[in-house]
């Protein structure tokens, strides 16, 4: 006997499809941090500049971004936390941490996940290269890092089922995320919208 997919199953497939192969690659490829080591002269001094930009902020994910509430589906949550502890561990001792994943539902919708932690970040220029290396994407390109400064850079790559992936992180001395949009269709530059999304995110303390 033959079962046929509903439109809705055939989209629930597709998401858990295209979350599985697009953002990160297998368990080997996954560098794990090192603790805080100490930084170059250059980027000491790039990380106290950073740093001493006021005020110290921290990372809260919002109800909704981008227009996109935040989605339902447990797949595409774990995916959005999958590479958290390691960010965690980039920060020293935590003061926050975010990993969500947003989406509208429908088949051919984008999806947005945002995951970063604040703290302590010595060489922003090594956090970030750690941070973006397990997912899928090739040439990451710094990118403007806007207002907030530090290090950001952004690249893209394809899905193992031949979706579409743009990944686009940022590390400065207090904190690091990477914020990834997955579809199923060609995509325009995202560049601006992870920077709304890194605005929205960073909060001041207090």
């Amino acid at each position: 006997m033959t079962t046929r997919r509903t439109p809705t199953a055939r989209a629930a497939v597709a998401t858990t499809s295209v979350l599985a192969a697009a953002l990160l690659l297998g368990a080997a490829c996954t560098s794990s941090a090192p603790g805080p080591r100490a930084a170059s002269p250059a980027s000491a001094a790039s990380a106290s500049a950073s740093a001493s930009t006021p005020p110290p902020r921290k990372l809260s994910a919002p109800t909704t971004l981008l227009g996109l509430p935040k989605t339902t589906s447990r797949a595409l949550y774990g995916a959005a936390v999958q590479q958290l502890e390691q960010l965690k561990r980039e920060v020293g001792q935590p003061t926050s941490a975010i990993g969500e994943a947003y989406e509208d539902g429908s088949p051919d919708g984008d999806i947005v996940f945002v995951s970063g932690a604040s703290g302590t970040i010595a060489d922003p220029v090594a956090v970030l290269d750690r941070a973006l290396r397990p997912y899928r994407i090739t040439k990451a390109a710094a990118v403007d890092a806007g207002a907030l400064g530090g290090e950001a850079r952004c690249g893209r790559g394809r899905t193992e089922d031949g979706g579409y992936l743009t990944s686009c992180g940022w590390a400065d001395g207090e904190t690091v995320g990477v914020v990834s949009f997955a579809s199923s269709k060609p995509q325009a530059d995202h560049t601006a919208d992870f920077l709304a999304v890194r605005d929205v995110v960073s909060r001041p303390v207090g």
